[in-house]
């Protein structure tokens, strides 16, 4: 009853094996641990010793205002208005910070090329490949300008090399919806770092300044040198005049001469001024705009107003509106966020192209100023010629005359304009201020030793649990019963338990007898129960045991068989490997103990060559004398009348023979045994050999009743073969 309980238990277990196969890889993992440890630990070990020695990066922060020119809204309407339009310009103003003009003045100015890390350790090196690469111009016949060519390719390289390492550390980066800019800068050195980021925005504000200096100082030098033509013309004219009246002795001239060609005269005058008035002022808004990055609305609506550009301010006010409302609910890869994006980039792109034609528009408007100018002055000449040809003294006067008034009007029109140019505004007005000053960093940023560490360790972690999960998915052995049935189309018997035993220990002989092993001693007896199952239609007396390879336990597994079979019935156990017997020695026989050897060479009979266990009562014949021609004795046919006559004697002999893949001695004894049962060793044998050791035995012809399973794992740790310990409650007493 038990044995059928023992065998309707395992029965189950093998129809859920097929879901278990995840337990396989978990046993994998918990028998290969302390290697995934011991793995975990070097690595860890090596990885510390790496990140220890890792320069701490410090990080400076300092924050800027930046401000556009000329915008000062006075309402909330304006300032959103200002707030949109000046997008493209806050843009422009952090190219302008990344770049490597300002780079190169930072660098300059901290004497950054200094440093040791940029000590260019190869520069003979260098300076060998540059000789070598002179002597080859000079072979060719190129010029010889050696020391100049290597000097400058040096110091290009170092400069480059310095302005690599500064962007690479250097991040400007706004912050959202506001205008302001965080300027930081990593460096091994804390104070270093504050230093740069301290430099360049003092160099950004300052090359605005300088930009702006420069702009008036160029305004200032024009104005200047018309300002001091334009006295010498009127000292000269005014000298003329006074020549002519000392000339003529003119005492007085209100006399009232006035005619139609002095009006004429007037109006011609007043008519060149006022051209002259309008081309100065548009020179002037032109040569500011030349140095200007981005061009104001404000300067050509002084000249132009233009319908276009006010409707398509208009437009770009609208979409910069709805950019910022859509922007405000959807992210930067929403349809919607790029369409309305799309669609602010193409009106401004739109105006500014407007504003640039406008703009070319005022240069031919000045162009047909200075025309007019020459057109007037030479009618104005004209028109003194005919008045003085007609009135003589009284013309060449009033033309002196009006010369000095108009040197006069125009001198006081450019002084004028010279004192509307505001210098100090140009020196007040500042394109950026900061609100924070980089300070020197008290603690790293990177690198974070601990998390790197951490993540070394999960990552070793993670890899010895990937080589052993990949070395058990690629294992090409027989683990389950599932893979007995499919890859051998034998049926499975049952499995053997792996018995821990200490180093340099054998197991014990009546261990089927030891209740300490009673796992072991059940799964024997549910082998037992499911063998005489599959025999129940035919009579089977002899049972060979054989295996692929020697050390599959298939010994063991002979022994503890007779002892089961041989609670029930009277059993010989026989050992056939006369190449290397092992069964008289488990039994303490002596060397010179007769055996299956001596009677099948005909030196003794079978008789005398059997001895009894008493322990577990069954017979036993030994191999007997060691033989080089085992095959020859069993090919003699003696075997046959050997077993025949032992059936007369025993219910069931269990034939303990070679591993059949090594020799063939198990092929000829096979013919003899009504049955065959093949031992597998469980993660020992490859499938290959197994199935072809099997494909040996039946192609002798002889039949395979059954497989089992040796030194199978049942821990608990696998989960496939727990129901042994569920069901014998083996765990509680362990």
């Amino acid at each position: 009853m038990n044995d059928s309980n023992t065998q309707s238990n395992f029965q189950q277990m093998d129809t859920e094996e097929k879901q278990l196969d995840i337990g396989l890889y978990i046993k994998a993992v918990w028998q290969n641990k302390w290697k995934v440890v011991a793995f975990t630990f070097g690595v860890a070990i090596i990885a510390t010793l790496f990140i220890l020695k890792l320069p701490s990066i410090y990080e400076a922060k300092a924050t800027l205002f930046l401000t556009k020119d000329n915008q000062a809204p006075v309402s909330m309407a304006d300032a959103f208005s200002m707030d949109m339009q000046s997008r493209e310009y806050l843009q422009t103003q952090f190219s302008i910070l990344k770049s490597e003009t300002l780079a190169l003045q930072v660098i300059e100015e901290l004497g950054l090329k200094k440093l040791k890390q940029f000590d260019v350790k190869k520069e003979n090196s260098f300076s060998l490949i540059q000789a070598v690469k002179s002597k080859l111009e000079n072979f060719v016949g190129e010029s010889q300008n050696d020391s100049v060519n290597s000097v400058a390719s040096f110091d290009d390289l170092k400069e480059k090399a310095v302005i690599n390492w500064y962007l690479s550390n250097l991040s400007v980066s706004p912050i959202d919806r506001t205008q302001l800019v965080e300027i930081k800068f990593q460096s091994e050195d804390p104070q270093l770092a504050a230093d740069i980021s301290n430099t360049l925005g003092n160099v950004y504000i300052n090359s605005f300044l300088n930009a702006k200096m420069e702009q008036t100082d160029k305004a200032i030098e024009w104005l200047q040198s018309r300002n001091i033509k334009t006295s010498e013309e009127l000292a000269q004219a005014e000298a003329a005049l006074q020549a002519f009246i000392n000339k003529e002795q003119i005492v007085s001239m209100d006399s009232g001469m006035q005619s139609l060609n002095e009006e004429t005269l007037r109006n011609l005058n007043e008519r060149l001024l006022d051209v002259r008035d309008q081309r100065i002022r548009l020179e002037n808004i032109l040569n500011q705009t030349k140095s200007a990055e981005i061009i104001d609305k404000g300067i050509l609506s002084q000249f132009s107003e233009s319908i276009k550009i006010t409707q398509l301010s208009n437009a770009e006010l609208i979409a910069e509106q709805k950019f910022t409302e859509i922007s405000q609910r959807y992210g930067p890869k929403h349809p919607k966020y790029i369409a309305a994006e799309t669609e602010l980039k193409q009106v401004s792109a739109k105006l500014a192209s407007q504003m640039k034609a406008e703009l070319g528009d005022l240069s031919q408007k000045l162009s047909n100023l200075k025309r007019t100018e020459a057109s007037l002055q030479k009618e104005l000449s004209a028109a003194e010629t005919r008045f003085l040809s007609d009135s003589g003294k009284e013309a060449e006067f009033n033309k002196l005359k009006a010369n000095v008034a108009r040197l006069t009007e125009l001198n006081d029109l450019i002084t004028k304009r010279f004192k509307e140019l505001d210098i100090t505004s140009d020196f007040n007005a500042e394109n950026a201020r900061f609100i924070d000053v980089a300070k020197a960093p008290l603690y790293p940023v990177k690198p974070k030793k601990m998390l790197l560490l951490i993540g070394v360790i999960i990552a070793s972690a993670g890899f010895a649990t990937a080589v052993v999960l990949l070395i058990t998915f690629l294992n090409n052995t027989f683990r389950r019963s599932v893979e007995v049935e499919e890859e051998l189309q034998a049926k499975f018997l049952g499995l053997v338990p792996k018995i821990a035993l200490k180093k340099k220990s054998t197991l014990p002989l009546h261990i089927y007898f030891d209740k300490e092993y009673r796992l072991f001693t059940e799964a024997v007896k549910t082998i037992r129960t499911g063998y005489m199952l599959g025999q129940l239609n035919r009579e089977s007396t002899v049972t060979l045991v054989t295996s692929a390879v020697p050390g599959e336990g298939k010994t063991t597994t002979s022994i503890n068989l007779a002892f089961t079979f041989g609670q029930m019935e009277k059993v010989l156990l026989i050992d056939a490997d006369l190449r290397k017997p092992s069964v008289a020695k488990r039994f303490g026989l002596p060397a010179y103990q007769h055996g299956l050897s001596d009677v099948l060479s005909g030196s003794v009979n079978v008789e005398s060559c059997i001895t009894s266990d008493e322990k577990s009562g069954i017979d036993i014949l030994p191999a007997g004398q060691y033989t080089h021609n085992a095959l020859e004795l069993f090919a003699k046919g003696h075997l046959s009348s050997v077993i025949g006559k032992l059936k007369q004697e025993y219910t069931k002999i269990i034939i303990d023979s070679a591993p059949c893949q090594a020799v063939s001695d198990t092929l000829m004894i096979s013919k003899f045994a009504d049955s065959t049962i093949f031992v597998v060793k469980a993660d020992s044998t490859k499938k290959q050999i197994v199935k072809a050791a099997v494909n040996r035995i039946r192609d002798a012809g002889a039949l395979i009743d059954g497989v089992i399973l040796n030194s199978a794992d049942t821990s608990k740790s696998n989960t496939e073969y727990s129901g042994y310990y569920d069901y014998y409650g083996y765990a509680e007493e362990k």
